[in-house]
């Protein structure tokens, strides 16, 4: 990859009359194309990491599958060649209960003795439980993910081959409905998310977007927008040096999308392998808070993230969106927007010190790269093959 020239030029704050004291580099119209060096060793060490809220029904369900998935490893490691000395893969599971109140905690203890229990005294959401798995875990490589996902048998089978790459942050896998009753045939099951594809506007960058390749059986090597917070296996080291997925989205919502994001900046690609595939049962947690609660964070962490990643007249018109929106809602007697802007200035500061963390491990990158830049590179590689957006 090529570096960047450093400029002694203060950053933009969210607020035009701040600034950050930090150096911002240039930024460089196009994306370094995919690092050919595979100098990275297949990693044979993975920590699966999962945040439970009152969630014994689902790790019950679910926790065997992520055992025989890892066990799977074992089996199959010798096609998964070259593995240096062919040992046996290493792995540890690590559960951070936030704070239940079901009896998730006595089973993991009872059925599970073997995994790492780690417990919040209060409820803290998920970026910061997670992160408090994230940061004892042990081995190269770190699964995030839900309790309410499945694993399939050969689920890690086709990612680690991502991780031989220097630049590779993560891969995610493809995510689909359960199995139907009587029904096993993973390959007829609605999908619910692919590949993250990237989509600015002058409203801001949309999160929302999936896409699928029309031949899923090609080796395209899929970039991906981010990485799903649902399953995300990634490199330990670049995830520490991340800093881990962002506190400031604390309970949830938009924590994934910052997370990949910021790896793009620096230079670090998300990848999407359709052949690995999860299935996901929705949890019913989020759903049975009252909908004007959720409907608030999501609408306060929405403007967070674009007003951490947007620049200059991006972030401009995003904000002048934003405020003909809450105007408009404000007349239909609907307040959410106003509420969010003013829980969002409230974050001030801590949003501040997001950008400080982010242009700081720029610098000592020498990399930096737009969500725009990042968009034009993933439409760059998709360009020349068949898919869809969902």
């Amino acid at each position: 990859m090529k570096n960047y020239k450093v400029l002694p030029k203060s950053a933009e704050n969210i607020e035009e009359n701040t600034s950050i004291n930090s150096s911002v580099f240039i930024e460089q119209n196009n994306f370094p194309e995919q690092d050919s060096e595979f100098g990275c060793k297949a990693e044979q060490s993975i920590s699966v990491v999962i945040p439970n809220y009152n969630g014994k029904h689902l790790l019950e369900a679910n926790l065997p599958t992520v055992m025989e998935a890892l066990k799977y490893l074992n089996i199959k490691k010798k096609p998964l060649s070259p593995l240096k000395n062919n040992t046996d893969f290493s792995f540890e599971i690590i559960v951070v209960d936030d704070a239940s109140n079901d009896i998730s905690v006595e089973f993991i203890q009872q059925n599970y003795p073997e995994i790492i229990l780690l417990i919040n005294e209060h409820n803290k959401g998920f970026s910061t439980t997670i992160n408090k798995g994230i940061f004892i875990a042990k081995h190269e490589l770190i699964l995030v993910l839900n309790s309410d996902v499945q694993l399939t048998e050969n689920y890690f089978i086709e990612q680690l081959k991502y991780f031989k790459r220097k630049d590779t942050f993560g891969v995610m896998s493809k995510i689909i409905d359960p199995p139907n009753r009587g029904n096993s045939n993973t390959a007829i099951h609605k999908v619910q998310d692919g590949a993250k594809y990237p989509k600015t506007s002058f409203r801001g960058i949309k999160t929302t977007y999936n896409y699928l390749p029309a031949n899923e059986s090609l080796e395209n090597w899929l970039p991906s927008f981010f990485l799903s917070g649902a399953n995300a296996l990634m490199n330990k080291e670049k995830l520490i040096q991340l800093g881990g997925f962002d506190e400031i989205y604390s309970p949830y919502y938009y924590e994934d999308a910052d997370l990949g994001i910021r790896a793009w900046s620096v230079g670090w690609r998300c990848y999407f392998e359709p052949k690995s595939i999860c299935m996901h049962t929705p949890s019913s947690t989020i759903s049975k808070l009252k909908s004007e609660k959720v409907k608030l964070i999501i609408e306060r962490n929405r403007i967070i993230f674009n007003n951490i990643h947007l620049r200059g007249w991006q972030l401009h018109f995003f904000n002048c969106w934003l405020w003909l929106r809450c105007i408009i809602k404000l007349i239909k007697g609907n307040s959410t927007i106003y509420k969010a802007i003013l829980l969002f200035r409230e974050n001030k500061y801590r949003i501040k010190k997001s950008k400080e963390k982010l242009l700081q491990l720029c610098e000592k990158t020498k990399k930096y790269y737009s969500v725009y830049d990042t968009e034009k590179y993933i439409l760059k590689k998709i360009k020349k093959i068949k898919y869809r957006i969902f």
